[in-house]
């Protein structure tokens, strides 16, 4: 096991504290997403009747896990990875592409965020709701434009705490064999 892998240097780890309440979030909105369609079968079932506005719920509580999470996976630095450079290459290298990496993460996420700001808005000054709820769809906006926000953060301190590090510091991928 090595020095990282020890539960007591993750504990020390600001970034990995810094992914916990992307990951708690994320964990609410998904066990929320069981519960109410639990409920939502066994209401159907035992009383022959739907739980108001399951799907709309549902839909900004997808929202949510999914967009509230992507800034912890990379503060983690635990995104999907394929080693393929990092047993055949140099460290040197695998530094440069792995720096490479965030930088294309980071451009991707910018320009992303950056095509979501109008629509976004257009959302805000609308009155477009949900149709049987009648939340407002400016609603489902948020977890996108927040995590998309808090994801180019996450890029940019790992990225700048790798380049830190420099190329002898060597990336280990964790497997499910870990």
């Amino acid at each position: 096991m090595s020095e990282l892998d020890r539960p007591e240097a993750q504990a020390r780890d600001p970034f990995a504290a810094a992914a916990r309440p992307f990951a708690l979030a994320a964990m609410i909105a998904l066990a929320f997403m069981v519960l109410i369609t639990t409920a939502a079968v066994f209401a159907r079932w035992i009383f022959k009747q739907e739980i108001f506005g399951v799907v709309d719920m549902m839909e900004l509580a997808l929202a949510f896990s999914v967009f509230l999470a992507l800034p912890g996976v990379f503060l983690r630095d635990e995104q999907v990875t394929v080693d393929l450079v990092d047993s055949l290459g140099s460290s040197k290298l695998t530094f440069a592409l792995r720096i490479f990496a965030y930088l294309l993460g980071l451009g991707f996420i910018a320009l992303t965020l950056s095509q979501m700001i109008t629509p976004a808005l257009e959302k805000l000054n609308s009155s477009e709701t949900t149709m049987t709820l009648q939340i407002p769809r400016y609603w489902h906006w948020l977890p996108l434009l927040v995590g998309f926000a808090c994801s180019a953060l996450a890029i940019l301190a790992v990225g700048l705490r790798a380049w830190r590090r420099g190329h002898r510091a060597r990336h280990r991928a964790k497997t499910s064999l870990d």
